[in-house]
């Protein structure tokens, strides 16, 4: 959620179970310091998705992969504007435990393709769960993976999760994005506003609709210039350094080269000059929380889920994670949250925690 926003640790508990100890336990025991991933621009292991009707062909998929390949998978989500190399500080200390590790560019991001079509988040919801059944051999014989996801990845994770529980073991949100089920005042407005769109007459119509479509061509002008003067890496730095409040030197030049890079299209992986439609029709279809509420999606989770949460986010505050929490509980998912001190993307501003935290979780589950 980099360029997005741009435009516009403790374990909590009410009582400790032998569950909850063994859990705090396990993230008190930190790996060692394991050196990162460093920024490339070539390519890491590509593959081939064609699974999605409304993309002309098929689409190349970027992602790095490590550890023994016979290893329990973790499959890991990248925010907004970022890629899967934003977890350069987590793939191989989480390889080193014994675990397969895949960090995924989402299509429209990083060193995947960038097709100008309606993008939606049950995109990267199917992208993530093909690629675990053709790249992780998940679904076969029960092998299954954990998923973790920061930002709008932490929202593909819990979709991703909540529609295919036989692809998934567990699931972690890392400040994760999206919007929650209004209140009743508000639902009951969103029905006021309906019942008067529907009595509405036909030159009304007419009208409503060229006002809607004069909007839409502004915003898409908006997010045209937005995206020149977004992607300018001091521009990039600053704000980064904005959300990595407690370490803001984690903010390197490096993470901002990865960012840079793609914004700029310098794989060709868009059409001719089709990156700022990308970005415009990215921002228009997602910018208000995803296809569906995030607590109607914790409630159809059938597996544990992780809350890894950066409390100083000024972003996805630590209010949402509240709420994801809440919810979780209201519908008896099998949640656990571990506080985070970091802002919006805890597991490149604090990886050490956050991989102790990953880490846990992974070995509880194979406690099983």
């Amino acid at each position: 959620m980099i360029i997005l926003l741009l435009l516009s640790s403790s374990f909590h508990a009410p009582r400790a179970s032998v569950r909850d100890k063994f859990f705090k336990a396990m993230i008190a025991t930190a790996a060692p310091p394991i050196e990162p991933l460093v920024w490339r621009e070539e390519p890491d292991t590509t593959w081939l998705f064609d699974k999605w009707p409304d993309a002309p062909q098929p689409l190349t998929v970027n992602y790095i992969a490590a550890g023994p390949e016979e290893g329990p998978p973790i499959l890991l989500i990248h925010g907004f504007g970022a890629s899967g190399f934003h977890w350069r500080r987590n793939v191989n200390p989480l390889a080193a435990a014994g675990y397969r590790v895949y960090a995924i560019d989402l299509i429209g991001f990083g060193k995947s393709s960038k097709p100008v079509i309606d993008y939606d988040s049950r995109l990267w919801r199917e992208q993530c769960a093909c690629f675990l059944r053709e790249c992780a051999s998940c679904g076969a014989g029960g092998r299954r993976a954990i998923v973790a996801g920061n930002s709008i990845g932490g929202y593909a994770a819990l979709s991703l999760a909540a529609e295919y529980p036989d692809l998934v073991r567990g699931v972690a949100s890392l400040n994760g994005a999206g919007r929650f089920s209004p209140s009743p005042e508000e639902a009951q407005a969103i029905k006021m506003e309906e019942e008067r769109l529907a009595a509405r007459g036909a030159v009304q119509i007419a009208i409503d609709d060229t006002v809607a479509s004069v909007l839409a061509a502004a915003q898409r002008a908006v997010a045209y210039v937005g995206l020149f003067v977004t992607k300018q890496p001091l521009r990039i730095k600053q704000v980064l350094q904005q959300v990595y409040p407690i370490r803001p030197e984690a903010a390197d030049d490096e993470l901002v080269a990865s960012i840079v890079y793609p914004a700029e299209d310098a794989p060709g992986l868009a059409p001719p000059n089709g990156v700022p439609e990308v970005f415009y029709r990215i921002v228009s279809r997602n910018a208000r929380g995803g296809a569906f509420p995030v607590d109607e999606i914790i409630g159809q989770l059938k597996v544990p889920l992780l809350l890894l949460w950066g409390e100083y986010d000024p972003w996805v505050t630590r209010a949402y994670g509240d709420a994801a929490q809440a919810a979780a509980k209201r519908f008896g998912v099998d949640v656990r949250r571990v506080s985070v001190d970091a802002g919006h993307c805890p597991q490149d501003e604090a990886p050490e925690a956050v991989n102790a935290g990953l880490l846990a979780f992974a070995r509880e589950l194979d406690a099983k």
